[in-house]
């Protein structure tokens, strides 16, 4: 695992997913290919397995030559993803991978940090974007207590709430996600509050790496992270594939 995690560190805001994959309880489920200076991994913890590329674009598509699942999620950026275009229908979302380059702002509105006990109003909240297709589709309770989770409540209901998807501490690298604020409470700027301070509590733990992921169509969002110091690192491709 030595040169895995040595390929990996030389972009930690790409790999930062990955990194989280070297260690319990991910490492089990974990496929390596390594050739040169790049790798491929296949992540076989959920129903499909996860694909993820980096290193050299070519030499990671060699790599990927070798991948015979009938379907997989991915993680992708080219040209390891038109090499899978070849043999697979893909599905993709474009993204952009955006990391914190300066300290976020203090959040201006009121918001509280949440522990295990407030998974299920997570959920609930959750719950308003599903109908729509809003809801993020990354969230298992278990991640409330292991990561940081920040929400703003207005009486017995949650209103807003950003997490983490992946704290890896011993790489001092963090993944921000399950941003989301009820239909009924959006402009008010909950969204921008409850990332802040989630990113704050991580940097100010000692995190070095701190990323998140959006869709490029997203523009509002965004503008909201800039304004948080975040900086778009790298385009990629997010979604699904069926082998031809």
């Amino acid at each position: 695992m030595d040169r895995v995690r040595e390929l990996l560190r030389r972009d930690p805001a790409w790999c930062t997913y990955a990194l989280g994959d070297l260690y319990p309880p991910h490492a089990q489920h974990a496929e390596w290919r390594v050739g040169g200076e790049s790798l491929v991994l296949l992540h076989r913890e959920y129903s499909l397995p996860i694909l993820f590329a980096s290193g050299d674009g070519e030499a990671a598509a060699r790599l990927m030559a070798g991948v015979e699942d009938r379907e997989v999620s991915l993680q992708l950026q080219e040209p390891a993803l038109a090499e899978l275009r070849r043999r697979y229908v893909v599905r993709e979302k474009a993204m952009w991978r955006m990391v914190l380059r300066r300290e976020p702002p203090a959040p201006s509105i009121a918001v509280a940090r949440l522990g295990a006990g407030d998974a299920g109003a997570i959920e609930r909240l959750y719950a308003d974007g599903a109908e729509v297709g809003e809801s993020p589709d990354f969230f298992f309770p278990a991640m409330v207590g292991s990561g940081v989770f920040y929400g703003v409540w207005e009486g017995d209901a949650l209103v807003a709430v950003a997490g983490t998807h992946m704290v890896v501490r011993e790489e001092r690298a963090a993944a921000i996600g399950n941003v989301y604020t009820h239909r009924g409470s959006r402009g008010r700027g909950l969204a921008g509050a409850v990332t802040s301070a989630v990113a704050r509590e991580l940097v100010g733990g000692g995190i070095e790496t701190v990323v998140l992921n959006v869709v490029q169509q997203n523009a509002a969002a965004v503008r909201v992270y800039e304004r948080l110091g975040f900086v778009r690192h790298c385009a990629y491709a997010e979604g699904s594939a069926v082998r031809r």
